[in-house]
């Protein structure tokens, strides 16, 4: 699944969260459910600490990565439905 270029992503306040070395430890306490996001993914998590548009997420990534911006939507869509099964963030259309 890809999301739309103009859907904006926001992160959860639920999952209690800490950095360590460079990745991110998540906690979900409602759940009880833990995650952990590798040093992408935390960049991707420092990015959603305001809404974005999907793709001004994916464009400040591919300005970041070594990766085809198609290949960091298809990866950063993949990231995003898992977390948001989760309920650790939130899609809506602008």
């Amino acid at each position: 699944m890809t999301f739309p270029s103009d859907a904006i992503i926001a992160r959860s306040l639920a999952p209690l969260t800490t950095d360590v070395d460079g990745e991110v430890v998540m906690l979900d306490i409602e759940s009880g459910s833990y995650f952990n996001l590798d040093r992408i993914g935390a960049a991707i998590w420092a990015q959603l600490e305001t809404p974005i548009a999907f793709e001004d997420l994916c464009q400040g990534l591919h300005r970041t990565y070594a990766a085809s911006l198609e290949t960091i939507r298809q990866d950063v869509s993949a990231l995003l439905v898992e977390m948001q099964a989760h309920k650790l963030v939130s899609v809506s259309a602008p």
